[in-house]
């Protein structure tokens, strides 16, 4: 059963494998539940909470090959807590034992419920791990990433919900050590977003690094920044200025520029330690820097599995996710003078590459 299921959030987030190239509008309240073979969809939500915790959550729907099939749901989250300690929340239930509606938004896959109405978020985690339940206002309207097609499929990106904020709570489990249950932590001050992704190809064909930054302090105008790098070059950026239901101004042509690259030792990922950030719309200009200052996370599934869900992994792209709590310092200009924007951002740069080569080794022939 374990086993099954490891390969199953294998198959999921690092495999994607492809299917013929077409388009379809992407649908945020319901999954689209194709018969396509290769079909891929989920919904993902980042949070920085008031205390410094992070919480990921992806809710996941696919067809697989044999033997496991097709519909199956998953959600793979984390809970990075104040103290920096990683807890991976992770299940995955077949046809029938997961479950959505068709007029709202609605998931619910083993006890974890994605759910909402008109602007309200509800996200609810819970096994052994851990519980997190979060209650969030969403204060912007959609975004939408340009589709994209590659050789053998497409892939369609919207930010449902770009700009959330609420409160909740977070405990740990019988599984992180608690028996039964460890203190609640209660949490004001989250703040984050929902991306929702639909795909039919290998995520390493659609997708070279991603990087998504929100401005997360408490006060005046923050930046909201999604810059998606294509394997042909291509980028595709969405880059606003928030503050709360407000948005202050757009930007169209954006240059972003990233300093000093780091590689990873094991996998050979890179990521910067800052980005560079000149653009220019309607009313005026935008520039700065934004650093990754605050390690939370470096996040690569592989390095949490055993010997034999590693060997599975091995044909499977490498995704690479590097999350900080960043400092922005950004002059926004117009025909009214300039503003200083500087603040605390929460920031992910994704790193994907093709699968690694497995070379077979040749047995000597015995005489």
């Amino acid at each position: 059963m374990r086993c099954n299921f490891l390969r199953i959030i294998l198959v999921a987030i690092f495999y994607l494998m492809g299917a013929p190239a077409y388009t379809h509008e992407i649908n945020n309240i319901r999954p689209m539940m194709s018969e396509d073979k290769k079909y891929t969809e989920y919904w993902e939500q980042y949070f920085y909470l008031g205390d410094g915790s992070l919480v990921t959550s992806q809710f996941l729907i696919a067809n697989f090959p044999w033997p496991v099939g097709k519909d199956h749901g998953i959600m793979l989250g984390t809970l990075i807590t104040p103290e920096g300690e990683l807890y991976v929340i992770k299940n995955g239930r077949k046809p029938g034992k997961w479950g959505f509606k068709e007029d709202s938004l609605d998931l619910v896959i083993h006890t974890h419920r994605l759910s909402g109405n008109d602007d309200n978020l509800n996200v609810h985690l819970e096994n052994t791990m851990a519980i997190v339940d979060l209650q969030l206002k969403s204060l912007q309207p959609v975004l939408n990433h340009k589709s994209y097609s590659s050789k053998d499929g497409f892939i369609e990106t919207s930010f449902y919900a770009p700009n959330l904020e609420g409160s909740g709570h977070w405990q740990l489990g019988k599984e992180a050590g608690f028996n039964p249950l460890g203190p609640l932590h209660k949490v004001e001050g989250v703040k984050g977003f929902g991306v929702h992704v639909l795909m039919t190809d290998k995520i390493d064909a659609l997708v070279k690094n991603w990087t998504r930054i929100i401005g997360v302090s408490k006060e005046g105008p923050k930046p909201f920044l999604s810059s998606i790098v294509r394997p042909d070059g291509t980028e595709d950026i969405l880059l606003k200025i928030f503050d709360g239901d407000q948005t202050i101004d757009s930007f169209s042509d954006v240059k972003i520029t990233y300093q000093n690259m780091i590689e990873d030792e094991d996998n050979k990922a890179t990521r910067p330690t800052s980005i560079e950030i000149f653009a220019k719309s309607e009313k005026g200009t935008l520039k700065g820097t934004v650093t990754f200052t605050k390690k939370l996370n470096h996040f690569n599934l592989t390095e949490h599995l055993n010997f034999f869900e590693k060997t599975f992994a091995k044909s499977s792209p490498i995704v690479a996710n590097f999350r900080y709590l960043g400092d922005y310092n950004l002059t926004y200009s117009t025909s009214m003078g300039e503003k200083t924007l500087t603040g605390k951002a929460l920031s992910e740069y994704t790193d994907i590459l093709p699968a690694k080569k497995v070379t077979k080794k040749r047995r000597r022939n015995r005489r």
